[in-house]
């Protein structure tokens, strides 16, 4: 292996270690997303967002086609989420991190509860059960952290009805 691709390597790591990056990649793996959608799901404001496509522009990570006004992003090849996944499944069975998921179904498709994102739900970045025992699957965390603020938002609602 030559040190021209070991750096290259280096660099490619350096930018995908990063949480928000990594889940980027995620979410274009397999579909087209506008900025508008990105940050949304990712919880980011879209200065924030756009820095981090940036960086994976700048790699080559990811390409960007503009319609109008809008810009959408997708990944330039997607080996790199199959790469990506192949470390999830590696961390998950090293660490026997399963999710809660629907044992009757082999591959259960679920809907993400907030931006409504069809997927595997062993494909999901995280997972929130709720008191009743549901489980929540979601495609990013900032859908996950508008959920649960949704819930407190729903709960605080209620109590001050019944105390009405």
């Amino acid at each position: 292996m030559s040190s021209e691709l070991l750096s290259m390597e280096e660099e490619i790591f350096k930018v995908i270690a990063n949480q928000k990056r990594l889940e980027i990649i995620l979410l274009l793996e397999e579909r087209v997303l506008n900025v508008g959608q990105m940050a949304e799901m990712l919880g980011l404001r879209q200065a924030n967002l756009s820095q981090h496509l940036t960086l994976l522009r700048q790699q080559q990570l990811v390409s960007v086609h503009k319609r109008g006004r809008e810009s959408y992003y997708r990944l330039a090849d997607q080996s790199i989420a199959k790469s990506i996944r192949l470390i999830h499944d590696f961390l998950r069975a090293q660490h026997r991190i399963d999710l809660p998921i629907d044992k009757s179904s082999l591959f259960p498709i679920v809907a993400d509860p907030v931006c409504g994102m069809r997927f595997s739900a062993s494909r999901s970045v995280d997972h929130h059960t709720t008191d009743d025992g549901k489980t929540y699957y979601f495609c990013a965390t900032g859908c996950k952290q508008a959920f649960i603020a949704q819930q407190i938002t729903d709960r605080a609602a209620h109590l001050s009805l019944s105390h009405s």
